[in-house]
């Protein structure tokens, strides 16, 4: 596990400096002074460093929980596997109990664990390994998908071996009680693999490519942050622009997210302004009428360190972007990342990690929730 706390420690920091906005800081804000008010609403439901329960080793009470799901009753969060068994009291969430589960107990192919999803029917999760190679041409990854029984605890078995070239997957329930399980590949030339969007089929390879899709980007985005609407029926992805050389790491167009019709193939782009960034991150709301989003935060780094518009709920109806206060620290900015809702749709899970004022240096993630009841 060292190995992959290291990965982690170096993926933050590096996607972190990368997702900068160096182009024009005329009309950014003036830096502020500390300490800066929390939003009332945010909750911190599971600190990084803590071992609330004194269950196991203290190392067991450690880890960089920058990805989080809520189902009924129960979160998971990564980067060692935990369920939070959670408590609800007038909108507050309670850990009330914790347990975590090795999935992966050889230590593996040292391979990092880069993304997981709970099955939304059956106790079991998936999680993608990644095998990321570094170059002077950026870097690359080839994603292996694994599903662990969370019942069983028998270890994980392989999926989709790394020539699938894996980087995220989404489950939606169907009406007729069937799942859709889409994953994204950045595409295998020698396997005869296009890049895009494919069905996972139950009954083994071959997948049925649902949108061949070459990510301008390529395979410099680790995580794809698509996401599947509540009845299935829509695939909402990202589109990111090249990497731009020179001082201004991210020029040019900004990121979109387009909207396929799984059943018509129609498509439609968000009319949405973004920031110029390399990552997004959706997620829909539990009806379906609204997504929240997420980018990397602006000037994390530089001589400005502004934590804005990170994180927004977008009306599907109005399209009104409407930025969220998501700050979780009174003395530091935050890095607030990953977010989903709750299954009533009433809060919102994060991670949030604080942000270094002398070097912009990365913490470590802990799990926030804020209530949206209001909304």
């Amino acid at each position: 596990m060292k190995n992959s706390f290291r990965y982690i420690t170096f993926y933050s920091i590096f996607l972190f400096a990368t997702a900068c906005d160096t182009t024009g800081t005329k009309d950014e804000p003036e830096f502020p002074e500390f300490p800066l008010p929390v939003n009332e609403k945010i909750r911190e439901l599971r600190n990084c460093c803590d071992n609330p329960f004194n269950e196991g080793p203290p190392a067991y009470g450690q880890g960089y929980f920058y990805l989080s799901e809520w189902h009924p009753g129960v979160i998971y969060t990564f980067v060692r596997l935990r369920q939070l068994n959670i408590e609800l009291f007038d909108s507050a969430v309670y850990l009330a109990s914790e347990q975590f589960y090795e999935i992966d107990p050889s230590g593996g192919d040292g391979r990092p664990i880069s993304f997981f999803t709970k099955d939304p029917i059956n106790n079991v999760v998936f999680f993608v390994k990644s095998n990321i190679q570094f170059s002077l041409e950026g870097f690359r990854s080839e994603g292996q998908l694994r599903m662990y029984d969370l019942q069983a605890d028998t270890g994980s078995v392989i999926v989709r071996d790394s020539t699938y070239n894996i980087s995220s997957l989404r489950i939606r329930e169907l009406s007729d009680g069937s799942l859709l399980k889409v994953y994204y590949s950045y595409g295998n030339e020698n396997k005869g693999l296009e890049a895009g969007y494919y069905r996972l089929s139950e009954t083994g390879p071959p997948d049925e490519l649902l949108l061949a899709h070459s990510n301008p980007d390529g395979s410099k985005e680790i995580i794809n942050g698509f996401d599947l609407s509540p009845d299935g029926s829509t695939l909402l992805y990202p589109i990111h622009p090249d990497l731009v050389p020179g001082p201004a790491l991210y020029g040019g167009p900004r990121p979109e997210l387009v909207r396929m019709n799984l059943e018509t193939g129609a498509q439609d782009t968000l009319p949405v302004k973004f920031n110029v960034q390399q990552f997004l991150w959706a997620r829909y709301h539990p009806s379906g009428e609204k997504i929240v989003v997420s980018n990397y935060p602006r000037e994390i780094i530089g001589f400005n360190s502004v934590d804005k518009d990170s994180m927004y709920i977008v009306d599907l109806n109005t399209y009104h972007r409407r930025p969220l206060d998501t700050r979780t620290r009174t003395h530091f900015y935050t890095a607030d990342v990953f977010p989903s809702w709750s299954p009533d749709g009433n809060l919102l899970l994060y991670s949030s990690a604080p942000v270094g004022r002398s070097d912009f240096s990365i913490g470590k993630y802990s799990v926030f929730t804020m209530d949206l009841t209001e909304d």
